[in-house]
């Protein structure tokens, strides 16, 4: 059930919307409201998956800045600095935009040696981060404790694990403890 919740968060960000800045003339795109023509020049609001797509090809440049090792650092230390049910908001496609960074500097590592330190130092920043947020989420499941006032500071992602460990402890709970 979890692993479908991460997929489905993962699919969610892939269709959601982000600005780019049209290079080259497209033609008809389909997109959510139909078919739209976009011409070099234009802003445009496309799903993700499309960006990724045009941008790979030279097609479009997305307008939203891209998740950095630098950010990754910088999440990683507000996020130790944070105490007990506390989270930092982070960027919405922030696991996606991670596991995306890492492939690109492992990739850029087969020419320069240096982005392989780069991929290794931000896996292990975002584990750290991983670590900390999933420690404050099982503690709030373990609690069921204003559940809806985290859930406003989590991502999709985990916010599905969220839910199904607060199900799964309650239902445990009332099982091992009712007398009937």
């Amino acid at each position: 059930m979890v692993e479908d919740s991460v997929k489905l968060a993962e699919i969610y960000h892939l269709l959601s919307p982000v600005r780019v800045a049209v290079l080259r003339d497209l033609g008809k795109l389909r997109v959510e409201g139909g078919w739209e023509t976009y011409q070099r020049g234009d802003e445009a609001s496309i799903p993700y998956w499309i960006a990724l797509l045009l941008e790979e090809r030279g097609d479009v440049e997305v307008r939203e800045p891209k998740l950095t090792d630098m950010d990754i650092g910088k999440y990683l230390m507000i996020e130790r600095r944070m105490k007990g049910n506390s989270f930092h908001t982070l960027k919405e496609r922030f696991y996606l935009e991670a596991r995306e960074l890492i492939r690109k500097l492992k990739e850029k590592g087969k020419k320069n040696p240096e982005n392989i330190v780069k991929a290794v130092k931000v896996e292990g920043n975002l584990s750290d981060i991983v670590r900390i947020r999933l420690r404050k989420i099982l503690n709030a499941a373990f609690l069921s404790t204003k559940i809806d006032e985290i859930t406003e500071k989590l991502l999709p992602e985990e916010r599905g694990l969220l839910l199904e460990l607060s199900t799964t402890i309650q239902k445990w709970f009332e099982g091992v403890t009712k007398a009937d």
